[in-house]
């Protein structure tokens, strides 16, 4: 009797010890695709954060995107690690990936580029402005059905494609997805013939210089074929009707005027539609929060060209904003020491202090402080588990200097 139970309970162990088996490695595999997925998501934003702060260039959105990636693909515990791992990720994603440019369109350059700008800041590329957005018209223009406060929104989409760690398994999943395939899509398509399975992320950001040209994908008229929409008649009682167009007075400072970079009130984009623009309420105080990673390199106190532009922009709604005085406080995150992080964050408020003073804030008083790991966004417990280059990149929001414009 006990020898047919232990027959029996082997039998049932051959059935049913296999299945068991894949269900696990699919959990496992399941886990992994969800911890990668978070780490694309989180990339994304990295690269749209460094694209709106660098010309909406394709080259920067795409370093950016594959540093943030560089965890998955090693890290390291020095500099060099952590670059190799990088350029691991950005070899991956130039052969199983692709980065979409997805607005502003070229339809938005079509209406909104200003030939100053293009030859002065795009090198011959066309350019959307990105200043004086509280008082230029919202006119929608004729080829992209966007106002230009619509096309000074980066949007990407990014396709990345996973490969599968688990043996077995990721061979099932990707059969099953190209079982699916009706190859329409020749990136997916492509993709699935080599393993990979296509992960898709996507993120919008307001652009904070002007954006330039490149190879930006085409979307002519409005969004969604035009519908839903307001005619202001009522054709959708949801939505308010359409207004004239003025600007409710300046609702964010600072409140400029317009540059000789500035469209006509005759063109899209321009100024009240022709119209006399409400006059700019008094200046209140604006605080501009510069982020230490696009500003510096990590750990140094030297200005990057993405930097000085983002600074060039605060200079410029200074002078027309009517203040009085600024005031910069420099923060780093708690990674080392707090003399050492209390050096750097004096440094890098001087460094941008310098900058100002240099590049026409010189009738301005201004003030210049370094608090360490001060006034933290991200807590130390908000990054348990992570290390290295990870640990860095959730710390990001800790690293920055803020700078106050007072009236």
């Amino acid at each position: 009797m006990t020898t047919s139970c232990r027959g029996s309970a082997l039998i049932e162990f051959v059935v049913i010890g296999p299945i068991l088996s894949l269900i696990g490695l699919a959990l496992l595999q399941y886990g992994l695709l969800y911890f990668a997925k978070n780490h694309y998501n989180h990339a994304s934003f990295i690269a749209a954060r460094a694209g709106s702060m660098d010309h909406a260039s394709l080259g920067s959105i795409e370093k950016a995107y594959a540093t943030a990636l560089a965890p998955l693909y090693g890290g390291g515990t020095s500099a060099a690690a952590v670059v190799a791992s990088a350029d691991r990720a950005l070899a991956d994603l130039r052969a199983h990936g692709q980065i979409e440019l997805r607005n502003p369109t070229t339809e938005s350059f079509d209406d909104f580029n200003v030939p100053a700008l293009q030859q002065r800041v795009g090198n011959g590329k066309r350019v959307i402005p990105n200043s004086s957005q509280q008082i230029r018209s919202s006119a929608v223009g004729a080829r992209s059905g966007q106002s230009i406060q619509d096309a000074n929104l980066l949007k990407l989409r990014i396709t990345t494609g996973y490969r599968p760690q688990v043996p077995l398994v990721g061979s099932l999943y990707t059969g099953y997805l190209k079982l699916q395939d009706d190859g329409t899509n020749a990136l997916r398509t492509a993709m699935l013939r080599d393993g990979r399975i296509p992960v898709v992320t996507e993120a919008t950001v307001q652009m904070q210089s002007d954006a330039i040209e490149d190879n930006n994908l085409s979307a002519p008229g409005p969004g969604n074929g035009g519908n839903p929409g307001d005619t202001g008649q009522g054709s959708n009682p949801d939505n308010p009707a359409s207004g004239t167009g003025h600007p409710a007075g300046c609702a964010n400072p600072p409140c400029n005027q317009p540059t000789s970079d500035t469209p006509s009130p005759t063109e899209p984009g321009g100024l009240c539609n022709g119209d006399a623009c409400p006059a700019c309420p008094a200046p209140v105080p604006v605080t501009v929060v510069v982020p230490g990673d696009i500003t510096f390199a990590f750990g140094q106190a030297t200005l990057t060209e993405a930097g000085k532009t983002q600074l060039d922009q605060l200079i410029s709604a200074a002078n027309a904003g009517g203040y009085t005085s600024v005031n910069i406080d420099g923060y780093t995150d708690q990674i080392g020491s707090g003399k050492v992080n209390l050096a750097l964050s004096t440094a890098r408020a001087t460094t941008i202090r310098d900058y100002l003073l240099g590049q026409g804030l010189a009738g301005l008083p201004i003030r210049a402080t370094g608090h360490g790991a001060a006034n933290l966004k991200v807590e130390l417990a908000q990054c348990a588990g992570s290390r290295g280059a990870a640990q860095q990149t959730c710390l990001a929001p800790n690293r920055r200097v803020e700078v106050t414009l007072n009236p």
